[in-house]
């Protein structure tokens, strides 16, 4: 703690409006409240029970302190209760959130102290060093506040760094998209005026898709934070800058999971460049119900193992001639038959998803799109999935940019420290391999 000035302290004139009776008044702002301007910390008597909608009466009287700028207020409040429900209701206090001892000004004015504060918790000068720069020097540590203020700054220099770093290029885009929680449910209920179900919580306001455009070297090029199931407009902006970028006509193809909004904003965007849809799943789900029944795929019986073969043949059908004559392979395995008990029950199983796979790819594949096991996408979100999973909820959508750009930009520095790349990183292998390859004509 410092130690207070002696002697006579001048009064700050801006803030001595009136002085009476030796005490400094200051006059309250305006704020608008339900609809009318009103002065702050007025207070805001109920008349109806908020549940039933019944009269209230006083049940008792109470004093409330509220922290502010301008001191420590006491505000005569009252509460009262609902003649038929029995619910209790309590003053609403202009400015000051619900049941809480300070008002909102207050607490505003307090993180802007503390944003410029540190605190000795960690005396440690190493983390002053890493965390210091730009914000102040210091010999202490920074307190949680300046990280996360730090953080932020640091996220608009990687966003920035993302789009302008120069990479080769193969001609082939990876996109995909990556949900993240984000945001108060109460807060956002409060403001809409009803509840959510949870279903529709979950579905469309908890949480935020991080759309993400990389290269098969596993290079970030760009990203895009919108909500579930955005337009194709949404995506739109984020192709035209990596387009920018790379140039139209070096983009060949670009692999997505068969989005919607990503096929719109490619066709709108690159009208030339071919679409390819990831199966990696599906192979993946493929393996999985055949783990469920065997304890190793390289341990299958014959009839499994022709079964399974031929299901990752359909699966991975370059084009629709092919995907039907894999599929009537398929039938006349299982139409031939002759399983009963569990292994037919099996069988069954292993049908229905493999038909369900080759309605799904046949659309795709009669529009011309190009299946692709390649699972860039996979690996890339795999690396900051446990991050996400153990961080508090991101509370806004600038901050989870700023974390995303970090997380990123760390990403793309990030050196293998086994392989064949070993002691590279995935920029540092795009730019090995050269100038991107000339489009043929």
């Amino acid at each position: 703690m410092r130690d207070m000035p002696r002697g006579n302290v001048a009064i700050d004139k801006e803030n001595a409006k009136n002085v009476r009776n030796g005490k400094i008044v200051m006059e309250l702002p305006w704020m608008m409240h339900k609809g009318e301007l009103v002065h702050l910390f007025s207070v805001d008597v109920p008349e109806t029970c908020s549940l039933c909608g019944s009269k209230l009466y006083d049940n008792k009287n109470h004093d409330r302190f509220i922290f502010t700028v301008a001191g420590t207020l006491k505000i005569p409040v009252v509460y009262k209760r609902c003649s038929e429900c029995d619910n209790l209701e309590c003053c609403e206090i202009v400015g000051v959130d619900g049941s809480r001892n300070y008002s909102e000004e207050f607490l505003s004015k307090s993180m802007q102290g503390r944003n410029e504060a540190k605190t000795s918790l960690h005396n440690t000068g190493r983390a002053a060093e890493i965390f210091g720069g730009g914000i102040g020097v210091d010999p202490r540590a920074p307190c949680p506040t300046t990280l996360w203020r730090y953080e932020q700054k640091l996220g608009g220099i990687s966003l920035e760094e993302l789009r302008e770093t120069d990479v080769s290029f193969n001609g082939t885009l990876h996109v995909d998209g990556y949900w993240v929680k984000c945001g108060w449910r109460e807060f956002i209920e409060e403001v809409r005026g009803g509840e959510f179900s949870d279903e529709e919580w979950k579905k469309f306001w908890r949480y935020k898709v991080i759309y993400v455009i990389a290269t098969e070297d596993k290079v970030i090029l760009d990203f895009v934070i919108t909500d579930p199931k955005p337009p194709s407009s949404w995506l739109i902006p984020i192709f035209k800058r990596v387009k920018q970028r790379l140039g139209g006509e070096n983009i060949e193809r670009v692999v997505s999971d068969g989005d919607t909004a990503i096929i719109r904003a490619v066709d709108a965007v690159l009208p030339n460049a071919v679409h390819g849809f990831c199966v990696f799943h599906q192979l993946k789900n493929l393996t999985k119900k055949f783990l469920e029944k065997f304890d190793n795929i390289d341990d299958l019986p014959t009839w499994g193992a022709t079964l399974y073969e031929k299901g990752q043949k359909l699966i991975k059908a370059k084009n629709v001639k092919e995907a039907t004559k894999r599929q009537k392979e398929l039938e006349m395995v299982f139409d031939d038959s002759s399983a009963r008990g569990s292994r037919r029950r099996f069988e069954n199983k292993i049908q229905r998803f493999l038909k369900d796979k080759y309605r799904e790819n046949i659309k795709h594949l009669k529009k011309g799109f190009v299946p692709s096991t390649n699972n860039v996408m996979e690996q890339i979100f795999s690396f900051f999935s446990d991050f996400t999973y153990q961080t508090k909820s991101f509370k806004t959508k600038s901050g989870l940019k700023n974390w995303a750009a970090n997380t990123f930009n760390n990403w793309n520095h990030r050196k293998f420290n086994t392989g064949k790349h070993s002691g590279l990183s995935p920029l540092d292998i795009a730019r090995k391999k050269g100038p991107p390859p000339k489009v043929k004509r």
